[in-house]
């Protein structure tokens, strides 16, 4: 039994490093497009609020979702929301590498830590599908950009189990599932 214990943590291990959520170097220093049907911006809140269709792309970086809200402080961007059925989001890790996917109904984005969550029915993977990539599911799913850390579930004030729907479910596909693209 102690085996299929050991197995099971490092196949957890294997898959979060799996789904890396790296940028292209160069990706902070392209410009940012966003595209929406509609945007308001509210000077006093310091708030965007882009409906409709919503897709952003700064490099290699893109999302869509049915709406983004984008806070600021002291003229810095301070956070990222987006929402969506699902909201999308995609990353080149690196030249050569397979694009890093995820999905959520909610996702938010930090910038000044560089810390990015998914929220709800949260799924992320690397490759062209999730159906023939290593994957995780929950419904948060948090990585640390800056520091490659990568966290999924959710944690009970109490530290009791969480319910199990909302508890981390990771896949690992065959080396042949990956292959045959």
């Amino acid at each position: 039994m102690k085996y299929n214990k050991y197995l099971s943590i490092s196949g957890l291990t294997l898959a979060l490093c799996a789904v890396n959520c790296f940028a292209l170097e160069t990706d902070g220093k392209q410009p940012i497009y966003i595209e929406a049907d509609n945007a308001v911006y509210d000077e006093k809140k310091e708030l965007t609020i882009y409906t409709g269709n919503v897709h952003y792309q700064q490099g290699s970086i893109e999302s869509w979702s049915d709406r983004m809200e984008v806070f600021q402080k002291d003229g810095k961007t301070d956070k990222v929301i987006n929402f969506g059925n699902p909201t999308r989001l995609k990353q080149t890790p690196e030249p050569d590498k397979a694009d890093w996917h995820g999905l959520g109904l909610r996702s938010e984005y930090y910038p000044e830590t560089r810390i990015l969550i998914l929220f709800d029915k949260a799924l992320a993977w690397q490759g062209v599908t999730p159906e023939k990539s290593d994957r995780v599911t929950s419904d948060r799913i948090e990585y640390d950009i800056e520091h490659s850390i990568m966290k999924a579930g959710v944690t009970t004030k109490s530290g009791e189990a969480p319910p199990s729907s909302q508890r981390v479910h990771v896949t690992l596909e065959p080396s042949e599932v990956k292959e045959a693209k």
